[in-house]
């Protein structure tokens, strides 16, 4: 009795599952990092909207690793001020005032902190969810 096995078309299967399990946690962390902005940008001051519209977002996927990333830039006379607004304790104008906020979260400081800290359960759900349908 002979029992041949196929090695090579089983590696590509692994492979292609592989792959799937990625772009699957790549999209979740992508889909994160959307949220992750969409809030802090609603709830970061506002003056001129600068601060606002410095708002970038990336993800990275690395043979060991999934990176999201949301970070502001507002720089005025070379001044970054969206770290200041970020880490400072302040009152705010008035437009930053009546501007509300969203998603249970006010307008001010630690508008990228707040958020990060309160969704990152939700944020590491989608990305294990995401990866767990993909293996069914």
């Amino acid at each position: 009795m002979r029992l041949i096995f196929n090695s090579s078309e089983f590696i590509s299967l692994l492979n292609n599952r592989e792959t799937a399990v990625e772009r699957a946690a790549e999209t979740a962390m992508e889909d994160n990092t959307d949220d992750l902005s969409r809030i802090a940008q609603n709830i970061a001051p506002i003056d001129k909207a600068t601060l606002r519209r410095g708002m970038k977002k990336k993800v990275t996927l690395r043979r060991n690793s999934l990176v999201g990333e949301v970070s502001f830039r507002a720089v005025d006379k070379g001044f970054n001020y969206a770290i200041w607004t970020h880490e400072a304790d302040y009152n705010l104008g008035p437009t930053s005032a009546g501007a509300g906020g969203t998603d249970g979260y006010e307008v001010g400081n630690k508008y990228l902190e707040r958020p990060l800290k309160g969704e990152a359960q939700k944020y590491i759900n989608n990305v294990a969810n995401a990866v767990r349908r993909e293996l069914r």
